[in-house]
C-alpha cells in the first residue's frame, strides 16, 4: 500500500469568485497566485498556503456547503499560536464571531474558533499553545491517601487535589497523573470499561497508564512518586512527575505485609 506524505491542493466551490478571493486573501491570509491557472470547468483562482499546499476556488452557479442531515462538515487550518492570535484579531475587526462555542471541551492550551466563508463553508482555525504539551504538576506537598488495607487489589481511586489516580495492581501501587499525554486534557476513570478516558480527543489508557492498542497512540501516563511508611500509610507526591516510555514492574511501589494480612497469618499459626 502506497503511503501519502501530504496533500497538494484543496478545491472549494464558490458562487462569487471576486468576493471569495477577497475573503481568503484578506481574512484567512492566503496569497493569490493568479486567475485561471487551473484547468477546470469555470473561472478559478489559485491561492497559496505557507506550507506548499494550494487552495483552488472554482466559481459555480450554486454551492451546497453542508451535506443533508449534517452540521459537522468542515476543514481546519492549523496555525502557530502567534499566527492564531493575529488571525483572531483580524477576524474580530472584520466583524466575525471569534468566540469558541466549545471552549469547555478543549484541552489546556488548545485554541479554536469557527469561521464561515461567504458561501457557508465552515473552517475550524486551531492552534496549540505550549501549555498543551507541558508537564503539569501541583506543588502542594505530599498527600496521605490512606492505609494500604483501604485499597483492594484492582481498585482505582481518583484524587481531585493533586489530579492523580492511585491504582493498586496485584504487585503494588501506581500513582498516575490525570493529565493526558496526547494534549493536556483531564482524564477520568471509567469503571465500567476498566480504562482511563480523555473526553477531549478520545485517548484511552489501561490501569498501568498504557494507551489502548486500538485507541489514539499516546505515550504512557506520567507517574507520581508513591511511598508507604512503616504504619502502612500510602503517600503520593503530585509535585513530581515521572515520564516513561513503557510500563515496567519496577515502577510499582510494593507494600509490605498489611496489618490485615499479618493478623490473618498470625491467626493461621495459632490454629
Amino acid at each position: 500500500m502506497a503511503s501519502v506524505d501530504g496533500f497538494s491542493h484543496l478545491v472549494v466551490h464558490v458562487t462569487d469568485l471576486n468576493r471569495s478571493e477577497a475573503f481568503y486573501r484578506d481574512i484567512i491570509g492566503l496569497d493569490v497566485i493568479g486567475r485561471d491557472l487551473v484547468t477546470d470547468d469555470g473561472p478559478n483562482s489559485l491561492l497559496a498556503l505557507n506550507t506548499r499546499q494550494r487552495l483552488v476556488l472554482v466559481e459555480v452557479p450554486e454551492v451546497t456547503a453542508i451535506r443533508p442531515n449534517s452540521s459537522t462538515i468542515h476543514h481546519a487550518w492549523l496555525l502557530t499560536i502567534d499566527e492564531f492570535q493575529r488571525t483572531r484579531e483580524r477576524m474580530k475587526k472584520a466583524g466575525y464571531d471569534v468566540d469558541d462555542s466549545r471552549a469547555q471541551f478543549r484541552a489546556m492550551g488548545e485554541n479554536s474558533m469557527d469561521i464561515f466563508d461567504p458561501d457557508g463553508h465552515r473552517y475550524q482555525i486551531q492552534a496549540y499553545a505550549p501549555e498543551a504539551t507541558q508537564v503539569i504538576t501541583e506543588d502542594i506537598g505530599p498527600i496521605a491517601c490512606g492505609h494500604v488495607d483501604d485499597f483492594a487489589v484492582g481498585s482505582v481511586k481518583t484524587f481531585v487535589k493533586g489530579k492523580f489516580c492511585l491504582v493498586r495492581l496485584p504487585d503494588g501501587f501506581l500513582a498516575l497523573s490525570r493529565w493526558c499525554t496526547h494534549l493536556n486534557g483531564l482524564l477520568s476513570w471509567k469503571q465500567e470499561h476498566w480504562e482511563f478516558y480523555c473526553p477531549m480527543h478520545g485517548a484511552r489508557f489501561d490501569r498501568r497508564g498504557i494507551a489502548r492498542p486500538k485507541g489514539r497512540p499516546c505515550p504512557p501516563l506520567r507517574l507520581h512518586p508513591v511511598s508507604i511508611d512503616d504504619a502502612g500509610v500510602v503517600t503520593v507526591d503530585p509535585g513530581t512527575a515521572i515520564t516513561r516510555s513503557d510500563f515496567d514492574p519496577s515502577q510499582l511501589t510494593v507494600p509490605a505485609a498489611t496489618t490485615r494480612e499479618a493478623e490473618t497469618a498470625q491467626a493461621g499459626k495459632g490454629a
